[in-house]
């Protein structure tokens, strides 16, 4: 898909902000040379560790913000350049899928948000998950309108429940929503422009922010930090092809990318039993892993109905992210229900690693080195903060624990800045640093929590 982003030239780095554009990027190029070249060190792997943290920081900036171009711009470009010599844009019909479970306050603004989109050619299914609150009546007064279908099913679980949907949905796409997020008017309309445009693309992202950013201190700084693991992390890997998360508030496949997987997914186990978490990384796996694993998974389920009422060629399906097509969701308002929520999150991401982590390495070279070097920090980051802040104070060396947090607080800053560009007339931008805080003194240490208690499958939205 690269060699057609030439199409389209970038209107969005207006003069005034390529000096804040070239500042970031050259602010973190100084560090890197700092570390690499001014810092003395007797230990060359915490010296290592210290270099490839700056580097893989510089590398997702740069292409980031220089490289990459949003699919669905492009798209829109190329299909109006199609219009203008006669050829009507494709409508594949869409199915927008939900799974529900107890979301009685939150789910009539999804509904809204889908029913609204002003892409016609769709059909809207939502699973009722055995909720035990007034979930269900509300989506039966939406069903008796028209304007939605519902499945009542006993509580199984997301995987399930989605799995279920996918089975009765028509359309050639799946669109899929968490129950507590809404869409932008068009976002649907711009993901399949990227459909339609590259037919090796597989799976889209959209973007994601907080519904509920203005609440406290702590839902604005997941706000910034949600900005900057979209806009910069799944921006890098987008330009290559291999977005490794498709992330639930707004997640759309091609049907014939997924369907022959659904059983696969919805009987995912991991350690001996069932793993009912890690949704979207799970089905970005599959994806990712089509052309790797595609032809294993569908012999092992091959009296599925998925598999053998229609089998699907395995291909390099690419996966990409659309900074345009815009969602929001609700996250914790409050430290406990943030940790409930990551734990769940940690122990997802260590699933998916034992899964997507076989086959990333045959992904283009940059962005394989950084998810495997992802991983790398995820597990020794605790540790190499806990060196700094406690034990070389505890040895007398006060200073580390001031550069060190000084690091988390420039890093911070940084993506800052990147949220600022993005939301120029916000000011939310300035709290970031409190994630990246928050993140390495305290969330960080949970993956090995999660670890631990990896069998617990207790769901906890927050």
């Amino acid at each position: 898909m690269n060699s057609k982003q030439t199409l389209y030239k970038r209107k969005d780095l207006k003069t005034k902000h390529k000096l804040v554009v070239y500042f970031m990027v050259s602010a973190i190029f100084l560090v890197l040379i700092g570390k690499s070249f001014f810092v003395e060190s007797d230990n060359f792997l915490l010296y290592a560790y210290g270099v490839s943290v700056t580097f893989v920081l510089l590398i997702n900036f740069y292409v980031a913000i220089f490289k990459y171009e949003d699919p669905a711009v492009l798209a829109k470009y190329i299909e109006e350049t199609g219009a203008k010599r006669g050829r009507s844009p494709k409508k594949p019909l869409v199915s927008c899928i939900v799974a529900v479970f107890n979301e009685e306050e939150a789910i009539e603004q999804c509904i809204l948000s889908l029913v609204r989109q002003s892409y016609d050619n769709k059909e809207i299914i939502f699973v009722n998950d055995g909720s035990t609150d007034g979930t269900g009546k509300v989506l039966d007064e939406y069903a008796k309108l028209g304007k939605i279908k519902v499945i009542h099913q006993e509580n199984a679980g997301k995987k399930r429940a989605l799995g279920r949907a996918m089975r009765e949905a028509k359309g050639e796409i799946f669109a899929f929503s968490d129950s507590d997020s809404v869409w932008d008017l068009n976002a649907i309309r711009k993901i399949v422009r990227v459909f339609n445009v590259f037919p090796d693309v597989g799976g889209v992202s959209g973007h994601f922010r907080l519904k509920n950013s203005g609440e406290n201190i702590l839902t604005k700084a997941q706000d910034s930090w949600a900005e900057g693991q979209f806009a910069i992390r799944k921006a890098f890997e987008s330009y290559f092809g291999c977005v490794s998360c498709v992330s639930g508030p707004l997640a759309v496949f091609r049907r014939e990318a997924i369907f022959n997987f659904i059983p696969a997914w919805e009987q995912d186990s991991f350690l001996g039993q069932e793993f009912k978490f890690a949704t979207d990384r799970t089905l970005t796996g599959f994806l990712l892993g089509n052309q790797y694993e595609g032809a294993r998974l569908k012999k092992k389920y091959a009296n599925e109905d998925c598999v053998k009422d229609i089998d699907y060629p395995e291909r390099n399906w690419q996966v990409v992210y659309s900074k345009s097509a815009k969602s929001w969701t609700i996250l914790p308002n409050n430290l406990k229900s943030l940790t409930k929520q990551q734990v769940r999150w940690k122990k997802s991401f260590i699933r998916n690693t034992f899964f997507t982590g076989k086959f990333y390495w045959r992904k283009p070279i940059l962005p394989a080195i950084v998810y495997y070097m992802h991983i790398l920090f995820v597990v020794i980051g605790p540790f190499i903060a806990f060196r700094h802040i406690i034990y070389l104070p505890m040895k007398g060396d006060v200073w580390s624990a001031f550069l060190y947090i000084g690091g988390i607080i420039f890093i911070g800053l940084m993506f800052g800045l990147a949220y600022k560009l993005e939301n120029r007339n916000c000011h939310l931008w300035v709290y970031r640093p409190v994630m990246s805080l928050l993140s390495t003194l305290f969330l960080s240490w949970l993956i090995f929590y999660s670890a631990l208690t990896i069998k617990k499958m207790v769901w906890h939205r927050g």
